[in-house]
């Protein structure tokens, strides 16, 4: 008996559209502690613990290195939270153990390090080394859930790191500057997305918590950062299906490169993140909106909620 080719076709339209999710599962950036236990014993693996030498001396995954997050950020021109320079980049890796072979997986030590953990991401996928760099989803707390007895106290020695890192890799094209941002506001194969709080997008606060005194970037749609985190477990970063979701509904799709920002580059890590996880073109617009203020370019004043977001 041959198969119908009408439900043959339907078949394959459902199958297409599930794969949309369910092949990144096995590609995305984002690992679950199952993945990461299997690979524990890759001697190309490198488990860096994102957090404070506090806890990391109290409590973390064995063979892991500390990672100091905020020496992968720097201050400039008045500007926080700002991408050092690529041979900073480089030198810092070589100081942790990193070299030209090494597969890198992060974890965050808690909620607080979520995206201090994407920054890190962030700055390795602008230093070349994107491919091959993952985050741990769930972090320690995850790791713990399934793993009670895997965990020690005792610090890992580290190895000597590759000095000539950077001569195996390169740059990559991760940021947009504010020039090429405001070119690009109005243009349909660009989607920018403000991912700080409702108050902050809608003007009602600044970034700083202070009264606001100015909304959004002219043309930027909303997409709060915490949606992409697990409701129940925020900890958790949501699975595939419910991250295109969130991602539809700011406008985003595969044909276009999103944009993201935030109040000084940190949130829209996160953002940018699962953005990569799932297949999308992104970039990260690094000053945010404190520079965007600071060099007085088109933004939206202070204005009453809707349900419209662009």
């Amino acid at each position: 008996m041959t198969y119908p080719w009408k439900a043959l076709f339907l078949l394959l339209i459902v199958l297409s559209a599930c794969s949309e999710v369910e092949n990144q599962n096995d590609t995305g950036v984002i690992i679950s502690t199952d993945r990461l236990r299997a690979e524990m014993e890759d001697p190309s693996l490198v488990l860096f613990h994102v957090g404070t030498r506090e806890v990391y001396d109290s409590i973390h995954i064995p063979g892991s290195l500390f990672l100091d997050p905020y020496k992968f950020t720097v201050s400039s021109e008045g500007l926080r939270n700002q991408l050092p320079g690529l041979d900073s980049i480089f030198a810092l890796l070589g100081t942790l153990g990193a070299d030209k072979n090494s597969k890198i997986v992060l974890y965050y030590e808690s909620e607080r390090m979520i995206t201090r953990a994407s920054r890190v991401f962030l700055t390795l996928d602008y230093a070349g080394l994107g491919d091959r760099c993952q985050v741990l989803n769930g972090g320690l707390d995850g790791w713990l859930e399934r793993s009670q007895d895997s965990v020690t106290s005792q610090v890992t020695e580290k190895v000597t790191g590759d000095k000539e890192l950077r001569s195996v890799t390169g740059d990559k094209e991760v940021i947009i500057l504010a020039d090429e941002l405001n070119h690009h506001r109005w243009d349909p194969e660009y989607v920018i997305v403000d991912v700080r709080s409702a108050e902050e997008y809608y003007g009602e606060i600044d970034s700083t918590g202070r009264l606001g005194t100015r909304g959004h970037i002219e043309g930027a749609y909303f997409m709060d950062y915490h949606l992409l985190l697990s409701e129940s477990n925020p900890q958790v970063i949501k699975d595939n299906e419910e991250l295109l979701k969130e991602f539809k509904k700011a406008g985003m799709d595969r044909e276009k490169t999103a944009v993201f920002y935030c109040g000084s580059g940190i949130r829209a890590s996160l953002s940018y993140l699962a953005a990569k996880h799932l297949g999308f073109p992104a970039l990260m617009y690094d000053g945010s909106i404190q520079e965007w203020e600071q060099l007085g370019m088109p933004q939206t004043s202070p204005a009453i909620r809707s349900t419209q977001t662009k």
